[in-house]
Order: C-alpha cells, then sequence, then structure tokens
C-alpha cells in the first residue's frame, strides 16, 4: 500500500513540474532553441531532457542496472512555438506519469536498494527519485530561468 510520504514526494514532483511548465512558457517566440553556448542545452533541448530523464526514471525501476542519462545538446531543433508547445504539453503529461507511479510506491519500495555511478554504488530507489530525478529538475528549472533573463535582455 502507498504511503503517506509517496503522497507528499507525488505532490511534490507536481509542484516541481508546474514551476518548470512556468519557466517554459515564458519562453519568447523564436527563442525555443535559443543556447548561450553550442555546447549548452537549448529550451527545447532542456524540455526534452526533462521528457527523457522521466523516461530514464520509469526504466531504472524496472532495470537497475541502466546506466545514467546523458544531456545533449541540439537534442531537439524546434522552429515553431507550436512544436515547442507539444514538447510542453509531453513534459506535462509524463509529469502526471511520474506523480502517479510515485504516489504508488511503498515504504519497501522506496528502501530497495539500486545501483547508480552517479552516487557512487548502491542507493536507495527513493535517493534515486529525490536526488536523481526531483533535484535533477530543480537544477535545469534554475537553469531556465537564467536563460530567461538573458533572452529578456536579448528581445
Amino acid at each position: 500500500m502507498a504511503s503517506s510520504e509517496s503522497l507528499r514526494l507525488a505532490q511534490l514532483s507536481i509542484a516541481v513540474r508546474e514551476s518548470t511548465l512556468k519557466r517554459l512558457l515564458q519562453v519568447p517566440e523564436g527563442f525555443e532553441s535559443w543556447r548561450p553556448t553550442e555546447a549548452s542545452l537549448s529550451f527545447a533541448d532542456m524540455a526534452q531532457h526533462l521528457i527523457d530523464a522521466d523516461n530514464w526514471l520509469f526504466q531504472k525501476l524496472q532495470t537497475p542496472e541502466l546506466p545514467p542519462l546523458q544531456g545533449q545538446a541540439g537534442l531537439v531543433d524546434v522552429h515553431s512555438h507550436e512544436v515547442f508547445y507539444g514538447l510542453i504539453d509531453k513534459l506535462r503529461e509524463i509529469g502526471e506519469r511520474r506523480k502517479i507511479l510515485i504516489g504508488s510506491l511503498t515504504e519497501d519500495d522506496f528502501s530497495r536498494r539500486i545501483f547508480d555511478s552517479r552516487f557512487g554504488g548502491e542507493v536507495e530507489v527513493w535517493w534515486i527519485i529525490i536526488r536523481g530525478n526531483l533535484d535533477h529538475e530543480t537544477h535545469h528549472r534554475g537553469q531556465l530561468a537564467a536563460y530567461l533573463r538573458i533572452v529578456g535582455d536579448l528581445s
């Protein structure tokens, strides 16, 4: 049976996602594929990377030996705001799936130990969700906010 912690974490996951979506919806038209440097993720790359990170989480819980996901600059090239909004919709949808998954986990699920090289060995599933997914998204949300300040000065 799901725990009260799983329900609280599910709510946190939605709050994190809503905050990310809020920033992505502020991207000015024509800046969807903008990046500060060639090696940086663009707004569209970050949206796709967060979609990929959620898919990775789902797979990691099923296949513990799955290697970490790496973000990749230039992975997505968006030439219209409508296509960008499609990415945002996918991000919203997968965020709902993530919330449902997290909300369904039991104490035993959270305490299960699996290997993750990012953290130097075996860690609890709880750690993979908090540090490996939710904190990871928070990092990219800060990146989005910094980008928005820059393009605000450019547009």
